[in-house]
């Protein structure tokens, strides 16, 4: 794959199974991934996930009895759509959240810039947030199941408690990938 800046010529890039065990770690079950594939999911596990032909950002992240659920979230990226999909489900997540809908979450963003593009957009900042800057950027992996070369940015993984708060496991958890900020 060739990499423009902050972008790359795939919308997906799934996250590796090590970051995967590190999110598990701290919200237990994943309950929802709202932005996955058939292929994704085999790695997430996500009792309900959404593919991009059911798009999570116009469903509901209750479970069935609608009590809260605990969310992965790493969308996919977009800058021809506007304002950008990282962002609009960021702002679901966030809505989400503010309606009781989450336990709690982690939100991997695919480039930092999307920490000022939250801002920009007036949602909630993400840096207001615990979350972890990891040492080395993330190797994604592509939708043949191969792990890709590193993006030409860094990634941030954001933690937002819900009816729960597990920040001292994410701050645990995360450390090890990089510097967290709680």
């Amino acid at each position: 794959m060739t990499f423009t800046q902050h972008t790359m010529n795939s919308q997906e890039h799934y996250t590796p199974p090590h970051i995967i065990e590190m999110a598990r770690e701290v919200l237990h079950d994943i309950d929802l991934d709202p932005c996955s594939s058939d292929l994704a999911n085999k790695t997430v596990k996500a009792r309900r996930y959404y593919t991009s032909q059911v798009c999570g950002i116009k469903r509901e992240w209750t479970n069935f009895y609608g009590t809260p659920v605990s969310v992965w979230c790493n969308p996919p990226g977009s800058r021809h759509i506007k304002p950008s999909l990282p962002i609009q489900f960021w702002s679901k997540l966030c809505n989400e959240v503010a309606e009781g809908n989450i336990s709690h979450a982690l939100y991997l963003a695919y480039s930092l810039e999307q920490l000022q593009q939250c801002q920009k957009a007036g949602y909630p900042p993400m840096a207001q947030f615990p979350l972890c800057i990891p040492r080395r950027r993330i190797a994604f992996i592509d939708m043949d199941g191969n792990e890709q070369k590193s993006p030409t940015h860094g990634n941030v993984i954001v933690y937002i408690p819900g009816t729960l708060d597990n920040t001292d496991a994410f701050k645990r958890v995360f450390s090890e990938l990089g510097y967290v900020k709680t």
